[in-house]
């Protein structure tokens, strides 16, 4: 009876110990992209001579500036918009963030939906496209220290108590 009971116990504490912690409890540096299933729902960036592609197919096929974005951001909605521009730098962990900038002066910083996929972390300075969705959000001092830890230096939303950022489904980024 002992060596069963000492059996349960030993299967229980390991099933327990395998059993994950829900995404609503981890940091945002533990959120991983969940698994896919299968090796069809896996979604590798797909190369090509251009450009390097990563998340979900591009829908939006009109590619705007970033100026021309935020300039009309407000009545956007939550329509998805796709913006180009370049990396002016790229979470050095993940990937999972980057900033992009145009050449009149403006950035956005850019996250990936769900954390679902990250881009390649030695992309800076190279020329890329972003489909998302533009979003308004209090900027939060936590979260610019945290970008901090994984390498930021440029933050697009210093200074601001709100500022626009774009959560990306989709990203493009040049070969060199």
């Amino acid at each position: 009876m002992r060596s069963i009971l000492l059996i349960m116990t030993l299967v229980a504490c390991q099933t327990s110990a395998e059993v994950s912690t829900p995404v609503a409890e981890k940091s945002a540096d533990q959120v991983e992209a969940p698994a896919p299933e299968t090796a069809s729902e896996a979604k590798p960036a797909v190369d090509d001579a251009k450009w390097k592609y990563f998340g979900e197919a591009f829908t939006v096929s009109e590619t705007k500036s970033l100026a021309d974005t935020l300039s009309g951001a407000e009545a956007q909605g939550e329509a998805a918009v796709r913006v180009s521009g370049e990396l002016a730098e790229v979470c050095q962990k993940m990937g999972c963030w980057a900033v992009i900038r145009d050449d009149q002066g403006n950035s956005v910083r850019i996250t990936m939906k769900d954390h679902a996929f990250g881009i390649d972390k030695d992309t800076a300075g190279r020329a890329c496209e972003v489909e998302g969705q533009l979003v308004s959000k209090p900027v939060d001092p936590e979260q610019l220290a945290h970008y901090a830890s994984e390498g930021a230096k440029e933050h697009p939303e210093a200074g601001k108590s709100v500022a626009w950022s774009l959560v990306a489904s989709s990203v493009a980024v040049a070969r060199n």
